[in-house]
């Protein structure tokens, strides 16, 4: 599964569904959108952990902003009271902890990841790589797959939107590239084989306002 996919495609079928009410003045658009835009906030945060459980610092600063939004939009509290002294609190913990909002994940046969308002650097030295899914909201992540072999059939499933994915390959490899751009590109520097039996990747991209880059 592609959470990028079920992220952006929840939050365009939900702003469907409220323009639907509104337009059959069942509910007033204008204050929906204006109370309760940080629920896409708290969305990306638990889509981002379902999808990287490990990586569950940004999924909890996502959340733990929505909420405080929220409750400010709803007059609970005062969000800049509360927003910049937690955001000195969690810049201060990183910057003693040496870590950042990017992670760097050493993948199996499959590549996970997804980035929302983050980035990631994957690598895989996979004797059979099958593929996965990689996605980037607002975000980026580099893949490095040049010490990896693929297995039969491999096939990755990339969603950017307002980001980007740069994917490094072995000159031996075959990469096939079918998606669509929507404001955005792809730029495959693998598209020629190098022999007729080159080992084969086939990746399933769908570029919003952003792109996907293959290089060897």
């Amino acid at each position: 599964m592609n959470w990028g996919r079920v992220f952006f495609g929840g939050i365009i079928l939900g702003v469907g569904v409220i323009l639907l009410l509104g337009n059959a003045d069942l509910i007033d658009t204008g204050e929906v959108f204006g109370v309760w835009w940080p629920i896409v906030l708290v969305f990306a945060g638990v889509v981002s952990f379902l999808a990287n459980p490990h990586h569950w610092v940004v999924a909890a600063i996502l959340v733990v902003a929505g909420v405080v939004f929220l409750l400010s939009r709803l007059g609970v509290v005062d969000a800049i009271n509360l927003i910049i002294p937690a955001a000195l609190i969690v810049v201060g913990l990183f910057v003693l902890m040496g870590r950042g909002l990017g992670t760097h994940q050493v993948a199996a046969d499959e590549v996970n990841s997804f980035n929302v308002f983050s980035g990631s650097d994957v690598s895989s030295v996979s004797q059979s790589f099958k593929g996965g899914s990689i996605t980037a909201v607002f975000g980026g992540a580099e893949v490095d797959l040049r010490q990896a072999t693929l297995a039969p059939n491999a096939r990755l499933d990339v969603f950017v939107a307002f980001g980007g994915v740069e994917l490094k390959v072995p000159p031996s490899w075959h990469v096939i590239v079918k998606g669509l751009p929507i404001f955005g590109g792809f730029e495959n520097k693998a598209s020629e084989p190098p022999t007729p039996d080159a080992p084969k990747l086939e990746i399933a991209a769908t570029a919003i306002f952003g792109g996907v880059e293959i290089k060897r």
